[in-house]
């Protein structure tokens, strides 16, 4: 029996050391094969100075600041590359992979399926197309799954059997889960529900106050919001700016979450087989966690607290963005995607043990191997060095150089170094008011993700008779990255 034991475990150890290659290879393979986009230009940008310059900038944003601190670290040992910037995602990408291992684990308890639940998640996390390219991005995107799973399995590791080292890791892992992205205040937020219910429901069973496990949790979890507090207050001020400004991301009806969900699972079918496996399994847990003894009773616990964690950030955006303001976008839930995942695996697992595992599996290459495909090779990025390649090659050396509009800079400035080789304008006044190049030199406008409104108002502004342009490569909206030579200005 001792011997059939470590065989298995010999068996899981190689797998999983199999698993986390190929996830390492699907993530570092290529990750200079697009330019940077606008976003994580921004994020170059703010990471370039100095700390105290990083925290403001990042402060006048959206988010939290600890992907940046990352980038700040890296920087000056890895440099600003594209590769570079990219390598801390990739990397944290790996590491989900392997987190999610070690929270299957913990989610389908002691048990002999317990590895098979882990490595099955892991599988399945490390051939998601939609993790796949986000590990590839410099956002904070790979760092929120991370840091996610961190929290998810540091808190049930403490449900299930508390310790000082899982305590004290539940509440840096939360705080780290919360600096890493606004979205993470949902999942935070609904896990915090359901941990505060049990606990209240173990005071009241024992008649008195009582450091049950899920106690313990809460105060782990009290400890790192509280960790999080000034970043929160900083977070809720901008709230109040974006609102009365309004924000881009459009009203979720049916079409708009149709797309959603195929960008995140990579197909339809799929989704719907993983969403039904984690309904089976959720169903069964909450049976046993009202039915049976205390120790089923903690896998019911933690099977709830994984479903809060996966639907609450899906819940709560949906109704925000309906009632309130629309916040609902795809990769915001890259944290909550390996919660289903971890369902999912322990659903399969549960129906059939043995052949369960291995028909997932098989469903998730059949079912996203073209999208995982594209992701690899044909999925684009605004492509900022191509059109930067394109106006050195027309360029003279008096020329000059405007960018409408403006808040693309810091994307043209990673490639276009130094930075005062253009002028930015932001509406039709700006660019009247333009200073004129060196004498002898022509007047480029490079158009970024205009409409076509702000393409003819442009145009009519700085008198350009030709709307035919020297360069165009991809970029949204109806200009894409579109370079015009005007001439020299009247």
């Amino acid at each position: 029996m001792r011997q059939d034991i470590g065989h298995g475990r010999i068996a899981g150890s190689l797998l999983l050391a199999g698993i986390l290659i190929v996830a390492a290879a699907l993530r570092i393979f290529g990750l200079d094969r697009t330019s940077l986009w606008y976003d994580e230009a921004v994020s170059w940008s703010q990471s370039s100075g100095t700390f105290r310059e990083l925290l403001s900038s990042v402060a006048a944003d959206n988010y939290p600041p600890l992907h940046n601190v990352i980038l700040w670290l890296t920087m000056p040992v890895l440099g600003d590359s594209e590769t570079a910037l990219r390598l801390p995602s990739a990397l944290l990408g790996v590491l989900a992979v392997w987190l999610i291992y070690l929270t299957g684990r913990a989610l389908a308890g002691e048990g002999q399926g317990a590895g098979c639940v882990g490595l099955l998640a892991a599988a399945l996390l490390a051939l998601s197309p939609f993790h796949v390219w986000y590990s590839t991005e410099a956002r904070m995107y790979a760092l929120l799954a991370a840091c996610g799973l961190a929290f998810l399995l540091s808190l049930l590791k403490v449900l299930h059997r508390p310790s000082a080292g899982w305590f004290i890791l539940l509440c840096i892992s939360g705080a780290a889960f919360l600096y890493s992205h606004i979205y993470a205040l949902l999942g935070f937020a609904t896990v915090g529900l359901v941990c505060a219910a049990h606990a209240l429901r173990d005071t009241l069973r024992a008649g008195r106050f009582t450091a049950s496990p899920a106690t313990l949790a809460c105060i782990g979890m009290g400890f790192g919001a509280l960790a999080f507090l000034p970043w929160l207050i900083i977070l809720a001020n901008r709230a109040r700016s974006v609102a009365e400004s309004g924000f881009w991301i459009a009203y979720p009806d049916s079409q708009f979450l149709k797309a959603m969900a195929f960008s995140i699972a990579g197909s339809l079918v799929y989704l719907s087989i993983l969403a039904a496996l984690a309904l089976i399994y959720c169903l069964c847990a909450i049976r046993v966690e009202t039915e049976f003894s205390s120790g089923d009773r903690k896998k019911g616990r933690a099977v709830l607290v994984c479903l809060a964690y996966t639907a609450g950030p899906l819940v709560l955006a949906c109704l925000y963005s309906l009632l309130v303001q629309p916040i609902l976008f795809d990769r915001y839930l890259i944290s909550a995607w390996p919660g289903l995942l971890l369902l999912a695996a322990a659903g399969a697992h549960q129906l059939a043990p043995r052949i369960g595992p291995i028909l997932l599996v098989a469903a998730a290459l059949v079912l996203t191997f073209p999208e995982l495909r594209f992701t690899l090779y044909d999925k684009v990025r605004p492509n900022w060095r191509g059109i930067v390649q394109d106006y050195r090659i027309n360029r003279s050396t008096d020329d000059q150089l405007v960018l409408y509009k403006g808040f693309a800079a810091p994307a043209l400035e990673y490639y276009l170094r130094p930075p005062d080789e253009f002028v930015t304008a932001m509406d039709r006044d700006e660019l009247k008011k333009l200073p004129p190049p060196p004498a002898g030199g022509d007047r480029w406008l490079l158009l970024v993700h205009n409409s076509h409104e702000e393409m003819k108002e442009a145009l009519d502004a700085l008198s350009i008779s030709d709307p035919t342009p020297v360069a165009q490569r991809f970029g949204w909206g109806a200009s894409g990255l579109r370079l015009l030579r005007s001439g020299k200005p009247h």
